[in-house]
């Protein structure tokens, strides 16, 4: 009997709660927190090589025997710029002949100059002719033109004389030597090249994408030297207004100006390039990923369930994943 009357008040219960006579507690179930998919990159590293900020190649400007080389290859020009010497014997000849010409035109000059003067006193004297004053002025326009001409001679030949001594910038580096002491030089051979090794540049070819990239990291640019273990700084330097057809990429150089390591060119640099994913993969942070046996699968608000592929993980902890259904900017719930 008791049995039965706890039964019957249980089938009470049932039926007045479900007449809506008894109130029931419900559970508020929490808000499910989300996240949204967010586009993965991949880091595309590009190789180059160090070359001198500027090179240059000396020529002779003068044909004669060397005598004498201040640098050889490797080598630093000194303050002065002096990297060889020519054999001046034939001009500084050429010198001492027209030094001795210009001084006995001055003496002419000097001398009609005198005799025109005093003519001019004798014509007014009226005790000498207007035609011999004329001849006396003359020989005196002569005699300076004579000088004027034997001075440019001797200019000339003066610059001759410097340009024996083969110059180049003080503290650029010799890269090549081609003549050796005692080697007859012409007019017009190269003698050297040279380049500036206190700034390197590194060209680089680059796509649209790349140098877009790049151009929002100004002033954030590091090149690694992988061969040396070290990072520096670098700036863009020169962008080429026209493009490669056959590659389709852009030429463009990085400067380095300063840095701990010897400057030179040849230096293996690479840089890091981070952009955005073509595969479409996204980001997902491990908690949000449910596996169901051999299958991964993220849930939607809704609940709906999706399968996606994990490719790995990146530095902060989370995933990459790749899925047709999965786009970024989509919600997911971050713990389903």
């Amino acid at each position: 009997m008791k049995m039965k009357r706890s039964y019957n008040l249980i089938y009470l219960f049932l039926f007045l709660m479900l007449a809506g006579f008894v109130a029931v507690p419900q559970v508020q179930a929490s808000a499910a927190k989300t996240f949204k998919a967010e586009a993965a990159s991949r880091v595309i590293t590009l190789t180059g090589f160090t070359r001198p900020r500027v090179s240059m190649t000396l020529v002779s400007e003068e044909s004669a025997v060397c005598t004498k080389v201040y640098a050889d290859i490797g080598d630093t020009i000194s303050a002065n710029g002096r990297f060889a010497d020519l054999d001046p014997t034939f001009v500084k000849l050429e010198i001492a002949q027209l030094a001795a010409d210009k001084e006995r035109l001055q003496s002419d000059v000097t001398y009609y100059s005198k005799e025109a003067d005093r003519y001019r006193k004798l014509v007014k004297k009226s005790t000498a002719s207007q035609s011999e004053l004329d001849l006396h002025i003359r020989n005196l326009k002569n005699a300076e033109s004579r000088l004027r001409f034997t001075q440019l001679e001797l200019n000339i030949e003066r610059e001759h004389l410097r340009r024996y001594t083969l110059r180049a910038p003080g503290g650029w580096r010799v890269i090549k030597r081609y003549i050796e002491p005692g080697e007859w030089v012409t007019k017009g051979e190269k003698v050297a090249e040279l380049g500036n090794f206190k700034t390197l540049l590194v060209p680089y070819a680059l796509t649209v994408k790349e140098l877009e990239k790049i151009r929002a990291m100004a002033g954030k640019l590091t090149l690694r030297l992988p061969d040396l273990n070290i990072e520096v700084f670098a700036e863009l330097e020169r962008i080429s207004p026209d493009f490669d057809p056959e590659t389709r990429k852009v030429e463009v150089d990085f400067e380095i100006e300063k840095g701990d390591f010897k400057f030179r060119g040849g230096l293996r640099t690479e840089l890091d390039v981070d952009l955005p994913d073509p595969g479409g993969t996204v980001l997902v942070p491990q908690s949000a990923v449910v596996k169901a046996y051999d299958d991964n699968f993220i849930v939607r608000p809704d609940g709906v369930r999706v399968k996606v592929l994990v490719l790995g993980s990146v530095k902060d902890g989370r995933l990459r994943v790749s899925s047709r259904a999965v786009k970024s900017g989509e919600e997911f719930l971050l713990r389903p």
